[in-house]
């Protein structure tokens, strides 16, 4: 029975109406009966033929990082885009900054991302991109420059000044050695010169202020908001399609985004792909209905078993005794072989693979994915942590940037370390 079914997305009959419409450009596809994460596997498939930047628009930024996630599980090269702070928050909006300008700079670049964003980050004022790229401080070992020239460049950039260049967005400056802490590398970099000529760049530990790695060259990228007169929109190019993970987004939900102007003018003239659980009766909006088209992909929820292991076991071998092909997805290599030992002892072995697709009637994937699915059509079933042990481990996210740390005690010290004192600069420690 498992020879006979599809092996691939594009054996798959709504897929292929539905790829064969995207590439066409049709201006608005309506899809249906996509559940839990088949809508990233969808969405990711679509983009991997023709690379091209994606806007996925969400209703929260927990969607948000769903989406983002789901879509790096499937391959795709997805990334968030932050919505800007409450108005009482007094948190590190600095590194919001700098991961704003990190993904204008790689649209820029023409970077095939798939970007996350809700409405309120979509209509967040950003610099226009000709100023945007007017404002990047590209250097380069060998460069000749003016120490002067370039702080003040620093300045109208975004940059703040500081004693000791500990987070994103600060620089600072002693004798021929400029520290700067740019969006683009987890880590600040030293820029040392010998004259008027660059002898060096080499990013440094923000505790420590040890140098490490040599770089060849940098890009310091603006944060500041002056002449903040465009949005998200205009680093995307007009080929870039949307996808709506609720078609409702298209009215700006008042809570997310009270002043924005209504999302349906904004991309009027985008290509847009509208998702939905049940098939929707409503006319498209949009420049009409003869581009409209409407798929249904039938899709299913599946089960929790929340750790209860012989119901799963028993379901596990009602599946592959029909042929269907059984895929669980484990957050780290720990957890698939702890995942796979469980199965063991109910006599079932899953083989570890990469993808999803694969002849392998039971499988353990890892990566982090928001929930399963099944698509009969396709004889496939996807399993999560979700559904398995009733909930993911609450994973933490790795910070953007690495931040300098204060010492806490002399303890923490050993003879001849390089220590930074906030008054007097570097120096060494002899005890």
């Amino acid at each position: 029975m498992l020879e006979t079914q599809p092996v691939s997305l594009k054996d798959w009959a709504p897929y292929r109406a539905l790829a064969g419409a995207w590439t066409r450009g049709d201006v608005c596809l309506r899809v249906s009966g996509l559940w839990g994460s088949a809508r990233a596997l969808v969405v990711g498939a679509l983009l991997q033929p023709d690379p091209r930047p994606c806007l996925v628009l969400v209703s929260s930024l927990a969607e948000a990082q769903r989406w983002a996630g789901d879509l790096r599980f499937f391959g795709g090269r997805a990334v968030e885009f932050p919505p800007p702070e409450p108005r009482l928050w007094r948190g590190r909006q600095r590194e919001t900054d700098a991961a704003r300008a990190v993904v204008c700079h790689r649209l820029l670049a023409d970077e095939p991302l798939a970007v996350v964003a809700t409405p309120a980050a979509l209509t967040q004022p950003l610099p226009d991109p000709a100023a945007f790229r007017a404002a990047t401080i590209r250097l380069s070992v060998g460069d000749r420059l003016d120490r002067e020239l370039l702080l003040e460049a620093l300045e109208r950039a975004g940059y703040e000044r500081a004693h000791t260049v500990a987070e994103v967005g600060q620089w600072g400056v002693r004798g021929g050695i400029v520290d700067v802490f740019g969006p683009a590398d987890r880590r600040p970099v030293r820029i040392e010169l010998l004259g008027d000529e660059i002898e060096s760049i080499r990013l440094f530990d923000p505790t420590s202020q040890r140098s490490t790695d040599a770089l060849s060259e940098v890009a310091l990228l603006p944060l500041g908001r002056a002449e903040a007169t465009a949005n998200l929109l205009a680093y995307l190019p007009p080929r870039a399609p949307v996808v709506l993970d609720q078609p409702e987004l298209l009215d700006a939900p008042p809570e997310d985004a009270p002043a924005a102007q209504p999302l349906a003018g904004l991309l009027a003239d985008r290509q847009r792909l509208e998702l939905g659980l049940l098939s929707a009766a409503a006319p498209a909006r949009g420049r009409g209905e003869a581009a409209r088209t409407d798929l249904d992909f039938g899709t299913l929820s599946v089960a929790r078993f929340d750790g209860q292991f012989r119901q799963l076991a028993g379901e596990l071998t009602r599946w592959i005794g029909e042929g269907t092909r059984v895929r669980l997805a484990a957050s780290d290599t720990h957890q698939a072989d702890s995942l796979r030992q469980i199965l063991r002892e109910h006599l079932l072995e899953a083989t570890p693979v990469d993808a999803l697709w694969g002849p392998e009637r039971l499988a353990v994937v890892v990566g982090e994915c928001s929930g399963g699915f099944a698509v009969p059509a396709l004889g496939i079933v996807l399993l999560t942590e979700e559904e398995l042990f009733g909930g993911r481990r609450r994973t933490l996210r790795r910070p953007r940037y690495e931040r300098g740390a204060a010492l806490t005690a002399f303890s923490d010290l050993a003879i001849g370390d390089l220590v930074v004192h906030e008054d007097h600069g570097i120096g060494r420690y002899l005890g």
